[in-house]
């Protein structure tokens, strides 16, 4: 399985614009027959990261590119992605594999909230970060909490992580829980592991629009 991602990092200003052009390039995708894919809009994190994310699940690397073949013989499509072009100051669109195996873990519920750890790495110390979190995960699904998705780059790229630990939570409760558990992790620089590991890693909260 693979997820392929769009990072959309608005221009000064811009960000409702981006998110609401995201969002009609979703209306187009469903009027082609394919599917619209799931829209992030940036809650918490890093100015550095994207104002809007946009993802969708494939079988395989082939699914992508077929996807990509029927958009981009779309007229509707291209249009769309021109107005994009003039909303951002950069666009990246990365595939990832999904490493999950946690038990439990490899799908994700009807979310309303998603948090999103990026892990940046050499490529080296990808490996050992990976399997780190792997056993963290699974230690998430035996104390009964969301193990979420393990996610390894596989396409290259300039300043993207090399890992994301994605997790889904139901309702503004679970927004609340998250928050604070951001908070802590923060104040005690979680995991210690992957900090020693990782170039640096970057948390961050999403809504599901």
């Amino acid at each position: 399985m693979v997820v392929s991602f769009n990072f959309y990092y608005a221009q000064p200003g811009q960000q409702d614009a981006v998110l609401r052009q995201r969002l009609r390039a979703c209306e187009v995708r469903q009027d082609l027959g394919i599917p619209r894919g799931r829209v992030l809009s940036r809650i918490t994190g890093a100015a550095a990261l994207p104002d809007v994310v946009w993802e969708h699940r494939f079988e395989d690397v082939g699914g992508h590119h077929a996807d990509m073949a029927v958009r981009a013989a779309s007229p509707e499509f291209e249009a769309v992605r021109a107005g994009m072009r003039k909303l951002c100051r950069r666009f990246e669109r990365p595939l990832f594999e999904d490493c999950t195996t946690a038990a439990g873990s490899d799908t994700a519920p009807a979310s309303g909230i998603v948090t999103l750890d990026w892990i940046f790495c050499s490529p080296e110390k990808t490996e050992e970060i990976l399997a780190f979190l792997d056993q963290h995960a699974r230690r998430h699904v035996q104390q009964g909490y969301n193990g979420g998705q393990l996610l390894r780059l596989i396409t290259p790229g300039n300043d993207l992580p090399a890992l994301v630990w994605r997790r889904d939570f139901l309702d503004s409760t679970s927004h609340e829980r998250v928050q604070a558990e951001m908070a802590r992790r923060s104040e005690q620089q979680w995991p210690a592991q992957i900090n020693a590991l990782a170039q640096f890693v970057e948390h961050s909260l999403w809504r599901v629009v």
